[in-house]
Formats: C-alpha cells, structure tokens, sequence
C-alpha cells in the first residue's frame, strides 16, 4: 500500500462536511414542505370555496324555479276566475315567499378577488329582493301589467346570478385542479432533489468516512498481528486523518522502539552466551589441565631418562633415543590438540554463516568431554556418516549446542551409562541426536524447559540457561530443537536444521 501525501488545504471536519452537505437539503425539504402545506391549504379553502358555490348554485336554480312560479301567475292573472282564484293566489304567495327565504340563505361578502365576486353575487341578490318586493301590491289581485315588469327583471336577475355562480364554480375548479398539478409538479421535484442529494451523500460518506474506515481496520488488523510497517493513504485533513496519521506514527515509533529493543535482547544473548561459554570454560578447566598434564608428564619422564642415560654415559641412552622421541612427539601433539579444541571453543562467535561440518564437530565436541565421561563411568558413543553434510551456519554457536546437549547428557546419565551422539541426513534436513540413560524430563517442565533459568539440576551446579541459550541459536539458524523422553528410559534432544547445498 503506498502512501499518499493528503493534500496540503486547511484542516477539515466530518462535522462541518456533514452539515455543509445536510443543511441545504434540509432547507430545501423545509420550504418544499412549506409550499405544499401552503398549497395544501388553499387547495382546502378551494374545496370550500367550491362547496359553497354549488351550495349557491343550487339556491339560484330554487330561486329561479320560484320565479318561474311567480311567472306563471303573473301570466295567468288576468285567466283566473272565482273557482280557482284562491288556489292560485295563494300558490303565489308561496312562491315569492320562497324566493325570499331562498335569497336570505345566500352568504356576505368577503374580501380579494373572491370576496369582489361575491358582493356582485349579492347585489344581484339585494336587486331580485328589490323586484319582488315591488310584487308585494299585487299578489293576490288579478291583474297582470303592474307585476309583470318586476317579474321579468327578477328573472333575469336570477338568471345572472345562476351563470355567474356556474362560472365562478368552473374557475375554482380550474384552480384546484392547477394547484394539484403543482403539488405534484413540487412533488416530483422535491423526490428528485432529495433523491439527488442522498445519493450525492452516499458517495460523499463513502468516500469520506467508509473507505477510511476500511483502511483503518485493515491496518489495525494488520497491527494486531504484529505487522508495524504500515502505509496508510491520508487523502483529508478530516477527523478520520488525523487517527490515520496518528496511527502511522504510533506503529513508526513502536517499530522503532521495538528495533531496539531486538538489537538490546541481540546485544544482551551474545553478553549471555559469552558468559555462558566462560562459565563452561571453567567446567573444562579441570579436564584439560588433566588432558595436559598426562602428555606433560610422559614428555618429563622420557627426557628425564635421556638426561640420566647421558649422565651415566650408557650405550643405552643412544638405542633408547628414538623411543623416547616418538613419546615426546606424541605427547607433545595430544597436549596441542587439547589445547586447539580448548582455544576453538572459546572463540567468540564471527556472526557471519559458512557450511559447517556437524560430524566434524560432533567429534570435536565428543573428545572435549570424553575425559570427563571417563572419570564418571559414561561413555560416549559418536555415530556420524562419511562424507560429511554441511549446513549454514556459526561453527562457534553450533559448537556451543551440541557442547551444552552434551554436558547436560553427561550431567543426567548415572554411573555405567552411555550417551549416543548420532547425526542424520534425511532429505534436505541435518538431525543430531543426544540420547541418555538418565531420569529423563519431568513432564511438568513441558515446553518450559527451553526457557531461562529453568533446570532441574542442585542450585549452584547450572543456571537453567544452557537450553535457552542453545534452543535461541537453533532457532536464529532457521531450525528447531526438541526434547522428549525415550521410552526405554532417558531423554531424548534432537537438533533439526537445513542442510546447505552447495552450488
């Protein structure tokens, strides 16, 4: 994952994103909402409106039909004869008595355009009540002339009154059905802004908040396994950068701390292993001065016969001379090489990884400490394949393994025992075994016994870092080391490591 560098701009907030990207639609919303209550509420007082003009309506058509009654006995006045003068007279009556409780339902005027529409409407009304009251005098006469003028004005009057009110019902119908066409017009549009910006806030939080996140988790992840390097793409100078920037510095200052901490442990175990190695120096100190001291003497009694054999002025000094050579010549090779392997295995470790011959070293190793298996009755018995096979490493810190697997066979075998070194060559892997005939592990130790200062040993006769020492330079050569118990009795160490193939 490369890193991004965010882009230099002044810092940022999700909060002030949020709003900035919210508040516009909500205001929008807001007044679509606004506009179509208030279209909502005139689309109501239309309805009104309309309910009250059919209302009217009706009562001009009932005004009309009573005129029409009125009409027709003003038509017939002058045709009414004594058998049915009162029937007729009095169904005028009812008629303009109807006619005046029909125009005293109609409303008062309003005010606007509407209210303008309505005060024609009621002139109209007061004119109508005008001319049937002029009518007053002669309902109930027969006569014809005098009623038939304010009649016929009061239905015309009416008849106005009709086709206005049906005219004034079809415009608020027009209207209403306008306004609902907005309504769903403001609808439409407010569905398409809204879904607009939903969808651009969708982008925006993905973009802003869920893809940061996913990188966030991913790196805490990858920090929760172990993983320090991390490389996060810093695009904003929002909340989400700066846990993002203040994450990649925490993992850069954890990395460093924990470089240095590896490089101290690294300084610390090689401290360790050369204390180790002085430590088991002066185990062998013991053994070697008599490794030494055996040629040592032998050299001294041979040149002490040749000095007295020389002293005496014998024939046999000069016969015994070539004998007494050789031993010297041994002895003097059998205290160089103890003193070789003793200065090889003090030397420190070169850190560098060369082919190391394990059966060389087994060998080595075996005839440092055979001196000391001798004097407690151990034997030890080395089994290696010729030729040998290499395997890259430290021959001083491979030294130092099969030196303490040893010594600590040595130390767990009782008196008459033995000790079986072997090496094994099995596909691209080199094993080398140490057996014994001792107590074996206890099996509480478990995986324990390869940490520090675990030993089963008396206090004062180990420190329990042997194992840990050897168990960390297997480990630092890319192999593995194991113990287990044998089930004829003993332990059973086995170091397993890659064999080098040499081009």
């Amino acid at each position: 994952m490369t890193e991004t560098r965010p882009v230099e701009s002044p810092p940022t907030s999700l909060r002030r994103v949020f709003w900035l990207t919210f508040l516009p639609l909500a205001f929008a919303l807001l007044g679509s909402f606004a506009v179509i209550l208030l279209q909502a509420s005139r689309v109501g007082d239309d309805i009104k409106s309309i309910y009250e003009e059919n209302r009217e309506f009706g009562l001009a058509r009932h005004l009309q039909d009573e005129i029409a009654g009125i009409q027709q006995w003003v038509d017939a006045a002058d045709k009414i004869t004594d058998a049915n003068a009162d029937i007729v007279l009095n169904d005028a009556r009812k008629h303009l008595t109807a006619a005046r409780e029909v125009l005293s339902q109609f409303g008062s005027a309003g005010a606007g355009t509407a209210g303008e529409i309505q005060a024609q409407e009621l002139e109209l009304v007061r004119q109508i009540r005008e001319q049937l009251a002029l009518l007053d005098p002669y309902v109930g006469r027969r006569t014809k002339d005098p009623a038939l003028e304010p009649v016929k004005k009061a239905d015309q009057s009416a008849d106005r009154l009709a086709d206005r009110i049906e005219a004034e019902n079809k415009r608020l119908g027009g209207d209403l059905a306008q306004r609902a066409d907005d309504i769903v017009n403001l609808v439409v549009l407010l569905g398409l802004v809204t879904g607009s910006s939903v969808l651009f806030a969708a982008v925006l939080f993905r973009r802003r908040v869920l893809a940061p996140l996913a990188q966030l988790e991913e790196a805490a992840r990858r920090f929760g396994e172990g993983h320090t390097d991390l490389r996060l793409s810093i695009r904003h100078r929002d909340e989400l950068g700066t846990l993002a920037v203040t994450m990649q510095t925490m993992a850069g200052r954890i990395r460093a701390h924990q470089h240095d901490l590896e490089a101290r442990v690294a300084q610390r175990s090689r401290e360790l292993l050369r204390t180790a190695r002085l430590a088991d120096l002066g185990t062998l100190a013991a053994g070697v001065a008599h490794e030494i001291n055996n040629p040592l003497a032998a050299i001294a009694t041979c040149a002490e016969g040749l000095l007295r054999g020389e002293a005496a002025g014998s024939g046999t000094a000069d016969g015994r001379m070539h004998e007494y050579l050789q031993i010297i010549g041994k002895e003097a090779m059998r205290a160089r090489d103890t003193t070789a392997r003793l200065l090889a295995f003090a030397r420190p470790e070169s850190g560098r990884r060369e082919p190391v011959w394990l059966a060389r070293e087994l060998r080595e190793v075996a005839a440092m400490l055979d001196h000391s298996g001798r004097a407690r009755g151990v034997r030890i018995d080395v089994a290696a394949p010729t030729p040998d096979e290499p395997v890259l490493g430290d021959a001083a810190d491979l030294r130092q393994v099969l030196f303490n697997l040893l010594k600590n066979a040595l130390d767990a075998s009782p008196a008459g025992g033995s000790i079986g070194l072997s090496l094994l060559v099995r596909d691209d892997r080199v094993q080398v075994e140490v057996t014994d005939q001792g107590a074996g592990i206890d099996s509480s130790l478990g995986d324990r016994i390869f940490e520090p200062f675990v030993t089963t040993k008396e206090p004062g006769a180990g420190t329990g870092l042997g194992l840990a020492i050897s168990h960390r330079i297997v480990t630092d050569h890319g192999g593995s080391l194991r113990a287990e118990n044998r089930a004829e009795g003993g332990a059973r160490f086995v170091v397993d490591l890659p064999r080098f193939r040499q081009q």
